[in-house]
């Protein structure tokens, strides 16, 4: 697993431009979030003002986090992203437990959530065969997409930057259509949006505000993307704090305009009761579209998301990989996963495994919500038992995205703490960009995400327990890998 002896072999061109990396940010964060979790967000909090709070919050959250990761991207402008930051600030163990999350349930969970909530509007434009359950269906779907955009990205990075600009503009124009629509057609309510403040605030509307906080920062979910491309952008030290901080502030504007959107055309009670509805149901977004355009509305609206979340497929699997490939280039991974094709310069294998690992979980996340539970007589330990019942109950989606935002929020967290150590033991680095608003806007970040983290692990015991278990079976596998490589001197 040692690096390559001719380090020209490792390393690749700089091939993205501005335009690109903005739509990285973009591209990728618009998923399916903004189409689905409105819903849950209106069954957790149960006035106007309070959603949108929660919205806000999660953006500038989000932005906090951002504007500190830009300092950390234009200092060390390298494959990984994460990875990078981690290594040079603690060291080589943490940065390797992040690259082992993120391979086995941080990115390509998230790929495999947003190939779930592809299948799902897939399925309402494309019914299943006659005879085959939907969720096999879906999952035939689901599977198909993770397999296409990992072939995009295979054949080029500017293959794939080309499709993340041109979707990117297909997925915002069909968001700003959506929110122009109750003003073209005339069917939004402005008695929707009462009522807009709460009557009390107590500890009931705080609890639902702070779960409902889960989804939202799920649906800003990926503006960490774009610096584990750093090394194949043009100009980072300009164009990746550029990138980061312009493309979070659209995406506050969108989500916050789509929301009203939804409220306006559809009464509260009918967006919360959105987020129960499975198969044979609509969505919010679909049934924002079929109040204001009838059938036409969630033909459309299914063909958006699809589109969509297609693209934010495209994007993890555009920037997930350069992790590993950092990972094998420093000999803390495979050596495989960090050849370049020597046609297309992409780190194809990596690119090749994510993707691979990505169809397994969802093949096996279906195969555990198609099979019924064990019964309770069974020799099986109940935590698995109840787990695998309450599978049987909740839509994949809403299962892979819990478990991805508890241990994103981990290495996000100490990715920006990362910055007041580097700051530290590198005083005289170059740094292009220095963070907005430093100490106070990482101190932010950090606050709000060990408070999320305990509320998480109030409310969503054993997802988040389940998602620390594995990042702790990460110090076995690198005890295991340190026995069989020579120690190599950390790359950052």
């Amino acid at each position: 697993m040692h690096e390559p002896a001719d380090s020209s072999f490792v390393k690749l061109p700089r091939v993205l431009g501005p335009i690109q990396a903005l739509c990285v940010i973009v591209g990728s964060v618009i998923g399916s979030g903004i189409f689905i979790v409105p819903a849950e967000v209106a069954r957790d909090v149960p006035n106007i003002g309070a959603i949108l709070l929660v919205w806000i919050v999660g953006g500038l959250f989000s932005l906090a986090g951002a504007m500190t990761l830009a300092e950390l991207g234009a200092m060390l402008p390298r494959a990984g992203g994460l990875y990078v930051y981690l290594g040079a600030a603690y060291g080589r163990l943490p940065a390797f437990l992040f690259g082992w999350t993120e391979f086995l349930i941080m990115r390509t969970g998230s790929m495999a959530t947003l190939a779930a909530a592809f299948a799902r509007y897939f399925a309402q434009l494309v019914p299943s065969p006659g005879g085959m359950r939907e969720e096999v269906w879906q999952a035939i779907a689901a599977v198909s997409a993770i397999a296409v955009v990992t072939t995009i990205n295979v054949l080029g990075t500017a293959i794939g930057g080309k499709v993340q600009v041109g979707g990117t503009a297909l997925k915002v124009g069909g968001l700003l259509t959506m929110i122009a629509l109750p003003m073209i057609l005339g069917g939004g309510n402005t008695a929707n949006l009462k009522p807009l403040l709460p009557g009390t605030v107590d500890l009931t509307l705080l609890g639902g505000m702070m779960a409902a906080m889960v989804g939202v920062l799920w649906a800003y979910d990926g503006w960490v993307n774009l610096t584990s491309l750093a090394e194949e952008v043009r100009d980072p030290g300009r164009n990746l704090p550029r990138a980061l901080i312009m493309g979070m502030g659209t995406l506050i504007g969108i989500y916050l305009a789509m929301t009203i959107a939804y409220h306006l055309v559809l009464p509260l009670p009918d967006v919360a009761e959105a987020s129960t509805v499975q198969k044979g149901g609509k969505a919010v977004a679909a049934l924002y579209c079929f109040r204001l355009l009838g059938e036409r509305g969630v033909w459309a609206i299914s063909f958006l998301v699809m589109c969509s979340t297609f693209i934010s497929l495209n994007g993890n699997a555009l920037t997930g990989p350069r992790a590993y490939f950092a990972m094998a280039r420093d000999g803390l991974f495979p050596a495989r996963l960090c050849r370049v094709h020597p046609r297309f310069q992409t780190p194809f294998n990596a690119i090749i495994a994510q993707g691979l690992w990505a169809i397994t979980l969802t093949v096996v996340g279906t195969a555990l919500i198609v099979a019924p539970a064990p019964s309770s007589d069974t020799n099986l330990p109940r935590f698995i038992v109840s787990a695998w019942s309450k599978l049987n109950q909740t839509p994949l989606y809403t299962v892979l995205y819990t478990y991805v935002i508890f241990g994103a929020n981990v290495f996000n967290m100490l990715a920006i703490a990362s910055v007041f150590v580097l700051r530290r033991t590198r005083p005289d680095a170059v740094r292009p960009y220095r963070a907005w608003g430093y100490p106070v806007t990482p101190l932010l970040f950090l606050a709000a995400a060990l408070f999320l983290m305990g509320d998480m692990l109030r409310s969503r015991p054993v997802e988040s327990l389940a998602g620390l278990s594995i990042i702790l079976l990460g110090l076995p596998a690198y005890k295991l890998l340190a026995r069989h490589q020579a120690t190599t001197s950390f790359s950052a």
